[in-house]
């Protein structure tokens, strides 16, 4: 007998459709899986049979074979599990009155015939729109995650709920109203429920709506330092990268990890990406069943490619694709190997990954904004009065070329952080504004900026129509006087408009010009 299940393999961050097929047949008992299986799904014969054993089944002493179609498609991962595990029952004659035509099955099967959560589970849920009649089957663990990419969800506990066929299918036929319902719950009000259910799809959990609630690193924390706090809105205001610059102990962790509680909060569309995303590197889980702030990610300095950029078997999203719609913070710039440094230049201009492997390319999001902070030079003192730095003078050149000029360029501000004075360290008063101010001032320029992108796309030739005749010309004396690249000339008139915004100017004035050149001439 051959049976045949829908399913989910995870290429990427995208969710491929799946058809196991299932044959039990006459000969010795052995349990082969064809169809391009990685060393996980290989493994999962073991998870299989101890699952099925387990929850009250009998293993077929025959001879099985498990097909995954299309065979040419790499399949990876343990998300596969419980369609082998349903396809080998509905074979073997043991769930005759189940209708697996009603579902699409996704999770990792646990020895004892429980499921485990599984990655990739959300991009599994929004592909469920080519099915649109069917019920995705997952993980109880995995509930919430679903919800929010179909309401067409029946979340299972363990793999003995599947025997009794009256209550599955009265399940089913709820979960196609959009209700999702897990073993002990119910309501008597099915189309409340199912209200509900699609409220939670499109909304974050209640209460945690704001960007800043519980922000650990407010900028009243950061004492002085009033020119990188300056700097550092106007990074959040505009999504500018910004190197911050300065001896050890000056604040510059510190000053990038506030940065987050001033950013304005994600869109829904936003917060999809970003879930996807986390989804599909299965940091969604009990304790973090959403993402509802944008991202903030810190790696080491001695990170490898494939950690930053994304990679391994199976394949995992880097930390650059973390990062999307946030903040990638490099704490010890010059400390990073030189080649993950300069691979970030693609998402930096383009907003997004490709990386080619022997069985196809993936492309990964990776619109970031990148924090750094550095040190200028191998002790950490050089400029410093009174001196202090011990280093050489070739050991300073050797350590601040490590900034190559392709990558500086992409930098829209470099900032000096220096040494704090002795009447600032002993200030115990807070320290200017705080993170919520600032964050309200910062909303009100993304907004500002989201009503002019619908009108006018934010190109070079629109920013040179808010210049001023004055600061027209200003702006081409600076290009031609400091020698700057088309892309730094661009990226100049970005960061004043930014400036302008922020002191509520329509047009880009001389003033707004002078200091986004600032910026961008303090590098080392």
């Amino acid at each position: 007998m051959i049976a045949k299940v829908r399913a989910f393999t995870l290429q990427g961050l995208d969710a491929l459709p799946v058809e196991v097929e299932a044959g039990v047949y006459q000969g010795l008992p052995d349990l082969t899986v064809v169809g391009l299986p990685d060393a996980v799904l290989r493994e999962s014969r073991e998870r299989v049979r101890s699952g099925i054993v387990n929850a009250g089944y009998q293993w077929p002493t025959r001879r099985m074979l498990i097909n995954l179609a299309p065979a040419h498609i790499r399949k990876e991962g343990s998300g596969l599990d419980l369609a082998v595990a349903v396809s080998l029952l509905k074979a073997s004659g043991q769930l005759p009155d189940l209708d697996t035509e009603e579902l699409v099955f996704a999770g990792e099967l646990s020895l004892d015939g429980s499921l485990r959560s599984s990655r990739g589970i959300l991009a599994a849920a929004l592909a469920m729109e080519q099915w649109p009649d069917k019920v995705l089957a997952v993980p109880a663990d995995n509930r919430e995650e679903a919800m929010r990419g179909t309401g067409r969800v029946l979340a299972l506990r363990s793999l003995a709920q599947l025997r009794d066929t009256d209550e599955m299918m009265r399940r089913i036929r709820i979960a196609r109203l959009g209700k999702a319902l897990i073993e002990g719950q119910c309501s008597c009000d099915a189309s409340a429920e199912a209200k509900q259910n699609t409220r939670d799809r499109h909304q974050g959990p209640e209460g945690i709506s704001s960007p800043n609630e519980n922000v650990l690193w407010d900028l009243r924390m950061v004492k002085g330092q009033q020119k990188a706090k300056r700097a550092l809105e106007l990074a959040a205001a505009g999504g500018h990268h910004l190197l911050l610059l300065g001896p050890p102990g000056s604040g510059k962790s510190l000053l990038a990890r506030c940065l987050q509680g001033i950013l304005p909060p994600m869109r829904k569309e936003e917060m999809l990406e970003v879930n996807r995303i986390y989804s599909a590197a299965g940091l969604l889980g009990a304790d973090t069943p959403w993402i509802v702030r944008r991202p903030f990610r810190s790696p080491h300095a001695g990170v490898t490619k494939a950690g930053l950029l994304g990679g391994g078997i199976p394949f995992r999203p880097g930390e650059v694709s973390l990062a999307h719609r946030g903040v990638l913070f490099i704490d010890e710039l010059p400390e990073m190997d030189r080649n993950c440094l300069e691979s970030l230049r693609q998402p930096l201009e383009e907003g997004c990954i490709t990386l080619s492997r022997a069985w196809g390319s993936i492309n990964l999001p990776a619109r970031i904004q990148l924090i750094a902070s550095a040190n200028p030079c191998p002790c950490g003192y050089y400029g410093e009065y009174p001196p202090k730095c011990k280093c050489l003078d070739y050991e300073i050149r050797r350590y601040q070329n490590r900034f190559s000029g392709p990558l500086l360029d992409r930098m829209d501000m470099v900032v000096q952080v220096p040494r704090l004075e002795a009447e600032n360290l002993t200030d115990h008063s807070p320290s200017g504004e705080d993170s919520y101010t600032v964050a309200d001032r910062v909303a009100q320029v993304w907004r500002k900026r989201q009503e002019e992108e619908r009108k006018e796309a934010r190109d070079l030739e629109s920013l040179r129509r808010q210049l001023t005749p004055d600061s027209k010309k200003w702006a081409l004396s600076a290009y031609e006087d400091h020698q700057l690249t088309a892309r730094g000339y661009y990226r100049m008139l970005l960061l004043a408009r930014t400036i302008a915004d922020i002191n509520e100017e329509e047009a880009i004035c001389v003033s707004s010009l002078a200091e986004a050149l600032e910026y961008r001439l303090a590098a080392i």
